[in-house]
């Protein structure tokens, strides 16, 4: 079939701020998030495919600046 990966963005987030940016790739939308869950072991994270954020478990403001990821 045409499956493709993708480049994603897991920001690991403590107090408002990023504390960790890790880059993967992975199939889809749902196993990044799972990849983030097990790397921010009980934190909040949000995980990016380019601007788009996917997913995220904090309910502060989104930061302006775009994910890290280079294209």
């Amino acid at each position: 079939m045409g499956d493709r990966m993708h480049e994603y963005e897991i920001r690991i987030l403590s107090q408002g701020h990023t504390l960790t940016i890790i880059e993967e790739i992975h199939l889809n939308d749902h196993s990044a998030v799972r990849a983030g869950q097990k790397a921010a072991a009980g934190r909040k994270f949000e995980v990016w495919r380019g601007l788009d954020c996917v997913y995220g478990t904090s309910n502060m403001p989104r930061n302006p600046e775009p994910p890290h990821l280079s294209r």
